[in-house]
């Protein structure tokens, strides 16, 4: 690609001007830009130059850009545009300034566990919203986790990771290490991906944090992607209340693994139970004068000037209405009448003031004094209770609240004034609010029964709900772990009680060949056992090599299972044929019918056999040289 500095000022798609660049990576270059004919700030990755030239990439890049194109969720980075030019595919995106999850972690951050929370459930909520549209992200990392100048997630990057995965030939070496520490292990071993895949990533960025270390990782991609194989998520006391949470989200089997709604529900009960979290220590970019000078405004806005701009504000002219033909104006209807109707008028209308004026004093001596009737509130959310008292111009003020069993949380228990009684206008209603049922304890069910688990869960009034897991420490049948583990919730709460279906079954591995000390230590390190069979004579593998197994390679079995090794005896033994007499040839063929090798010994014009060794008779390995004497 070229450099990224002389892509500054390029116009990309005929409207995109690219002003200042904000990140570059192998496959792209990342520049904050102006929309010329909008004259909105927007963020413009450009792709490697080398992928115009892909068709699978380019095929699946219109595919995946129109796809992203159509996601519209609050924390899902927009995608305005897209196109393909000789420099690169391009994208047009959002332009968030508050940086990358990525940037925080480098700088030395680790978020609070509120923290991590409240940016999980965003991230999680999100990937929901994707992964109901059928769109898989499969690449969830801190760098894709983006920030608006207000600390709000957006998750950015869909419609990017599996058209480049497609086009890794051309991708640029050494981009992989990244990527792989988030890998979930399904990605690692190359089966079918659903979207439980990015929920697996997600948990590990999550851990990593809070923590500031990522689960897993090792010196290299093989390891990296090896260590996580069949391993549940490692425990870190920092993780605290995250921990069953995160380690549900990350569960190696995928069918037992949270789904990215159940991850942003769990998170955001969990966040409601903390104290709010501190606002994020953000990294914004900087963007330079000349493009935060650049207003988020549509240019095709009128001028205030414009002949279409006027009458904004919605004024209209009041036309008195016009006299109807043939009558008089009315100062000539005045001047005809007579001074005593005239001095009649002028009483009524003494009188007519005079009237008005005393409803007027009435209905502030009513309004005022009496007051105005206050309705019932009791059993009304409380918003609806303000609104009410508010129509009937009356303040509701909250004066208590306090746990009912009978009353929602939110609705109100009682009201300070009864109802139909009468109040000044603006007066008081005090009200007590209920906070629903008294939160219950949590029971601790760890290591229980799944049966008693679920009964003491009823009995506490919580609502019990199992996933089986597999574990490689706790007996299939109990619960390994429970969510929420621990304190006070509603009652009604759904606890997810995590069920050992026992250790995780182990795929036999190919030992046909090894020897048997090496196939014995590569099942021990499965915790499988072993016993030999009886041996078996074999041309082909020498003695003490397996020379076949049972069950056969690739075979899912349970830990302890006992695999059958049978070894090989070498090669078989035959007896060495009569050959006295016989000619040099016809010894030959005998003996390399029996599998036999030969080597003749006597002068040159001899033509007879007339001795061997081994003798005719004796038992040699297949494979053998036996000498023939001639004469």
């Amino acid at each position: 690609m070229s450099s990224i500095t002389e892509q500054v000022g390029r116009v990309v798609g005929g409207r995109y001007r690219l002003l200042a660049p904000i990140g570059a990576g192998a496959s792209s270059q990342v520049f904050a830009a102006v929309d010329t004919r909008l004259g909105r700030r927007v963020a413009v990755k450009v792709l490697h130059p080398a992928l115009e030239s892909d068709q699978t990439f380019l095929r699946l890049f219109r595919a995946e850009a129109r796809f992203a194109a159509s996601l519209d969720h609050p924390n899902v980075m927009r995608v305005f545009d897209w196109g393909e030019e000789a420099a690169g595919p391009y994208l047009v995106l959002e332009l968030l300034t508050g940086g990358s999850l990525r940037r925080l972690l480098d700088a030395g951050g680790v978020l609070s566990v509120a923290q991590v929370a409240a940016i999980g459930r965003q991230a999680a909520a999100g990937l929901a919203y994707a992964h109901r549209r059928g769109i898989i992200h499969r690449d969830i990392k801190p760098g894709n986790l983006l920030f608006d100048e207000e600390g709000n997630l957006r998750i950015g990057d869909f419609g990017v990771a599996r058209a480049i995965a497609s086009a890794a030939a051309t991708e640029p070496s050494g981009t992989v290490f990244g990527t792989a520490r988030y890998t979930s292990p399904e990605q690692a071993s190359g089966e079918a991906l659903d979207d439980r895949t990015d929920v697996y990533s997600l948990a590990l960025v999550l851990y990593e944090a809070r923590t500031g270390r990522v689960p897993f990782a090792a010196e290299t991609v093989a390891a990296t992607l090896a260590a996580r194989l069949g391993a549940t998520l490692p425990p870190a006391p920092e993780l605290g209340p995250l921990a069953p949470v995160l380690a549900a989200a990350a569960i190696p089997d995928p069918l037992a693994r949270l789904e990215a709604s159940d991850l942003a529900s769990e998170l955001e009960q969990l966040e409601r139970s903390l104290p709010p979290a501190a606002p994020l220590p953000l990294f914004p970019l900087s963007l330079g004068p000349q493009l935060a000078a650049i207003a988020d405004r549509d240019p095709t806005e009128l001028d205030p000037g414009h002949p279409s701009a006027t009458n904004r504000l919605g004024e209209t002219t009041v036309v008195p209405p016009a006299v109807p033909p043939g009558e008089p104006s009315p100062p000539a209807r005045e001047r005809r009448r007579s001074p005593a109707r005239r001095l009649l008028g002028f009483l009524g209308a003494l009188v007519a003031v005079g009237l008005v004026a005393l409803g007027l004093v009435a209905a502030v001596v009513h309004f005022e004094v009496y007051g105005h009737v206050v309705p019932r509130v009791v059993g009304e959310p409380v918003a609806t209770a303000r609104a009410v008292l508010a129509n009937d111009d009356l303040r509701l003020r909250v004066t208590a609240s306090r746990y009912d069993a009978r009353v929602r949380a939110g609705e109100v228990i009682s009201q300070s004034v009864r109802p139909n009684t009468r109040e000044k206008a603006r007066a008081v209603v005090g009200v007590v609010v209920s906070k629903g049922p008294a939160p219950v304890a949590v029971p601790d069910v760890v290591d229980k029964p799944v049966g008693v688990a679920a009964a003491r869960l009823r009995s506490a009034k919580l609502v019990p709900a199992s996933v089986e897991v597999w574990s490689e420490t706790v007996p299939a049948g109990l619960v390994t772990y429970e969510h929420p583990a621990a304190g006070k919730v509603r009652p009604g709460t759904t606890v997810r009680l995590y069920v050992s279906k026992g250790p995780h079954p182990r795929k036999v591995p190919a030992m046909e060949g090894e020897s048997l000390s090496a196939a014995e230590q590569a099942l021990a390190s499965l915790r499988l056992r072993y016993k030999v069979a009886p041996g078996q004579y074999s041309s082909r593998l020498p003695a003490g090599q397996v020379i076949s197994q049972s069950p056969q390679p690739g075979a899912l079995v349970a830990r302890g299972y006992t695999v059958t090794l049978v070894p090989s005896l070498g090669p078989p033994y035959v007896k060495v044929p009569p050959l006295q007499g016989d000619s040099i040839r016809a010894a030959e063929a005998a003996l390399k019918a029996r599998g036999l090798s030969w080597a003749v010994y006597g002068p040159p014009f001899a033509s007879t056999v007339y001795a061997s060794a081994p003798g005719s008779g004796q038992s040699v390995r297949e494979g053998a040289t036996v000498d023939l004497y001639v004469i």
